[in-house]
């Protein structure tokens, strides 16, 4: 299904090198006016050529609001949103070679081949444009009721910026094309994108984000917790492999005296090793969690798969325009997916 959310439904639709992809987003308020700018610059955050390790391809990220929109502000209605693919290059995806670690195979057997596979199609990273457009619409809202989203470069390969300050519940400031706590790590990771990209090659990379004034009690027990409705829509972000709260796979090595955090007053605790959340439910600290991008799996070194159609085994370098790292470009859509899932749990807490 390409539906989320309860309160707030969002569904996706089109394909990466098809006429348009968009989103019609259910559960808006009525009157919202939102800024347009704003919006504008969350865009540009996602799109290509913020550094060395972006892909080539130069799509405008023009956009129509065919619904839900009426004299400058939100109707209350499905609100819906298409972007126009202008820059696709169909012709990198001719044969039917399946893209190791790429969707192409599995996706050809679940639709028996009637599946748009250009560029990924509805697998692409193209999908997430409109998801980062209602996340910014969305970051708008929540800044009235107080919220702050914010993420950062946690980690590209194995350079690590300086952690957020998981207790402190000032909101840092940062480039928001090239986020970095310690802006000194830029020079060498744009290095490293440079000499990956020479050698037809990719890199992982990890995003932490942070989010400052939710109020405490926002989550529901078990089935729609926190970290799962959070978690649920970040695995839908292509290459995002790995979610983990607080001190997350850290808690595996320690002891129940340095994990737990000592409670100081409601809202307020000494550590904040557990990222914002008990039980599901915002405790009043920042919430704090870390995202893993896989490296991009379209590389120029020749790999070993299948004719997808044939099942002829077949050798070759992907061509095309690709990313050395999804990174800086996922930190904005890390923060429209947290936006989006806290905005329908602040909705259902309602």
């Amino acid at each position: 299904m390409n539906s989320y959310g309860n309160m707030l439904k969002l569904s996706l639709f089109g394909e990466s090198h098809g006429p348009a992809v968009g989103c019609t987003v259910d559960g808006l308020p009525d009157g919202f006016a939102p800024d347009f700018d704003e919006i504008g610059m969350e865009l540009s955050r996602r799109a290509p050529n913020v550094s060395a390790g972006s892909t080539a391809r130069n799509e405008k990220d023009s956009y129509k609001i065919i619904s839900g929109f009426y004299n400058h502000r939100t109707t209350g209605a499905p609100f819906t949103v298409v972007f126009a693919n202008t820059d696709a290059n169909s012709a990198d995806y001719s044969d039917h070679f399946a893209r190791p670690s790429h969707a192409d195979l599995t996706a050809y057997v679940k639709y028996g081949g009637h599946n748009d596979s250009r560029g990924g199609g509805a697998f692409s990273g193209r999908m997430t444009v409109p998801i980062v457009f209602v996340g910014a619409l969305i970051k708008q809202l929540l800044a009235e009721k107080g919220i702050r989203i914010v993420s950062h470069i946690y980690s590209i390969g194995n350079i690590s910026d300086t952690p957020f300050d998981p207790v402190s519940g000032e909101v840092p400031q940062l480039d928001p094309f090239f986020p970095l706590v310690d802006p000194e790590k830029r020079e060498a990771i744009e290095a490293l994108f440079a000499s990956l990209r020479n050698e037809g090659d990719s890199i992982g990379g990890m995003v932490e984000c942070a989010v400052y004034g939710l109020p405490l009690g926002i989550g529901e027990p078990f089935f729609a917790s926190v970290e799962s409705e959070i978690s649920g829509l970040l695995f839908s972000v292509p290459g995002v492999h790995g979610v983990e709260f607080g001190a997350g796979f850290a808690f595996s090595g320690m002891t129940g005296s340095e994990a737990n955090d000592p409670i100081i007053c409601c809202g307020k605790t000494a550590t904040n090793h557990s990222g914002g959340v008990n039980g599901g439910i915002t405790n009043g600290m920042p919430l704090i969690f870390r995202a893993a991008f896989r490296p991009v799996p379209s590389i120029a070194k020749e790999q070993t798969s299948i004719d997808y159609v044939t099942g002829e085994c077949m050798k070759k370098a992907i061509s095309g325009r690709h990313d050395v790292c999804i990174l800086p470009r996922g930190c904005a859509v890390i923060e429209a997916a947290a936006a989006i899932a806290l905005y329908d749990l602040i909705l259902q807490a309602r």
